[in-house]
C-alpha cells in the first residue's frame, strides 16, 4: 500500500509526503516535466502530523527542489514519482489550474473566454461580439437575428415584441398551468393537452430560431410557472438544479391584465462569478445576494415592461426579479438546450409528461 501527496507545489519545489507500508527504507521521488527530470529527493523528514495519525514514525515527508525555475503555466504538468513505481502524487491545493488560468490570463488579456468556471452559451464569452459577426459571416447564424443576438449579448436580455400575436397569453392558460401545478388533480393526458397549447404559443418560428443560435441545440422547456406580486432576485439557474446552470435561459410572458415588469440588476451578467460572501451567481443564494448588495449600494436597476403580447428572454447570470400586481401574472419558462437534463430527471427522482412542438422544441414537467 502507497499512500501520499504534494502538499505545495511552487515554481521552485515541491513539499509533501509519500508513505510506503512494507518499505524498509525512504522512498526515492523524482519530478518529471514533460519526460525530463527536474528534481529528485528521498522522503525521510520527520512529519509529526503524519506520525500522529499512524504512517509509520512520521519520517516520509519530503522537500524538493527544482533545477531550475518554472514558469507557473508549467505547474499543472509537472509528476513526482516515487522510483520504479509507476504512480503519481497527487496535489491537496486544487488552487493549481486557477493558477494557470490566471498566467493565461496575464499573458493573453484579450483572449475570449466564458464569465463562468462551469463555461456556458458563446454569448456568455467575453469575445461574444465577435463571435456572432464570425457566425454571421460564415453563414452558420442567420442574419436578421443578429439585432436580436447583440441585444442579448450587450444587456442580458431581448424583449421580442407582439412575437405573440395576435392573441397572446391567455387568462385560461394560466387556469390550466395551476391544474398542472396541481398534478395530483389531473390526468396525463390533461397535461399533455396543456403542453401543446404552450408549445404552439411559445415556439414560434421567430423564438425557436434565436434559441437555436443561441443553444446550438434543440430547446427544451423544462418548467413552467404562474407568478404573482414580487419575486425575490433570481436568475436562470437559481429557479432548477441543472447539471450546466449556466446553459439556461428564462422566458417571460404576461397574463393579460395590468402591464407587469422585470427588475433587471443592469450588467449583473458581466459581473464576477462570486459575491463578498462567496456564493456563486448561478446558486439561489448567490443571486439573492447580489440583490441585497444592488439594493443596498443603490447600483443602477433597469426596468422592462411588457404585455400578454411580448417574450422577454432572460439570459444565464443576468439578475432580476419579477414585479407584477395582485391582478396581474407573469409566465416564467425555463428552457434549456436538449444535452441539458434537470438533476431531478437525471436521478430519477421524478418522470416527466413532454409534448413536441413541429420544430423538434419540446415542453416537459
Amino acid at each position: 500500500m502507497i499512500s501520499g501527496s504534494i502538499d505545495k507545489l511552487t515554481p521552485k519545489g515541491a513539499v509533501g509526503w509519500i508513505y510506503q507500508a512494507n518499505s524498509e527504507s525512504p522512498s526515492l521521488l523524482r519530478a518529471f516535466l514533460n519526460g525530463e527530470v527536474i528534481g529528485e529527493t528521498v522522503a525521510d523528514l520527520y512529519r509529526p502530523d503524519l506520525h500522529q495519525v499512524g504512517l509509520g514514525d512520521g519520517h516520509c515527508g519530503f522537500e524538493m527542489s527544482f533545477g531550475r525555475a518554472l514558469t507557473e503555466s508549467q505547474l499543472p504538468f509537472v509528476k513526482i514519482k516515487p522510483e520504479k513505481i509507476d504512480l503519481s502524487l497527487s496535489l491537496t491545493e486544487k488552487t493549481i489550474y486557477l493558477d494557470l488560468l490566471h498566467a493565461l490570463m496575464r499573458n493573453a488579456e484579450g483572449a475570449g473566454r466564458t464569465r463562468s468556471v462551469l463555461g456556458g452559451f458563446w454569448t456568455d464569452r467575453t469575445d461574444a461580439a465577435q463571435v456572432l459577426a464570425g457566425r454571421i459571416a460564415v453563414g452558420s447564424c442567420p442574419a436578421e437575428l443578429q439585432p436580436m443576438l447583440q441585444e442579448l449579448i450587450l444587456n442580458g436580455y431581448v424583449v421580442l415584441p407582439s412575437v405573440l400575436a395576435p392573441k397572446g397569453l391567455q387568462a385560461k392558460d394560466g387556469t390550466a398551468l395551476v391544474s398542472i401545478e396541481q398534478r395530483a388533480k389531473a390526468t396525463v393526458a390533461t397535461i399533455k393537452d396543456v403542453l401543446d397549447s404552450m408549445a404552439k404559443l411559445l415556439f414560434r418560428d421567430s423564438t425557436v430560431r434565436l434559441m437555436r443560435n443561441i443553444f446550438d441545440d434543440h430547446p427544451i422547456i423544462y418548467r413552467l410557472d404562474r407568478l404573482k406580486e414580487e419575486t425575490g432576485f433570481h436568475q436562470a439557474a437559481s429557479v432548477e438544479a441543472l447539471p450546466s446552470p449556466a446553459e439556461s435561459l428564462l422566458i417571460y410572458a404576461a397574463f393579460p391584465g395590468a402591464s407587469v415588469r422585470l427588475d433587471i440588476i443592469r450588467d449583473s451578467h458581466e459581473m464576477g462569478e462570486f459575491g463578498p460572501a462567496g456564493f456563486s451567481r448561478w446558486t439561489a443564494d448567490g443571486a439573492r445576494e447580489l440583490g441585497a448588495m444592488a439594493e443596498k449600494q443603490g447600483l443602477s436597476i433597469e426596468e422592462v415592461e411588457f404585455n400578454n403580447l411580448d417574450l422577454v428572454i432572460v439570459g444565464p447570470g443576468l439578475v432580476h426579479r419579477v414585479v407584477a400586481s395582485e391582478e396581474s401574472a407573469v409566465l416564467r419558462a425555463l428552457a434549456v438546450p436538449r444535452r441539458v437534463t434537470p438533476l431531478k430527471y437525471l436521478s430519477g427522482a421524478q418522470s416527466w409528461v413532454e409534448a413536441t412542438h413541429v420544430s423538434g422544441a419540446k415542453v416537459r414537467v
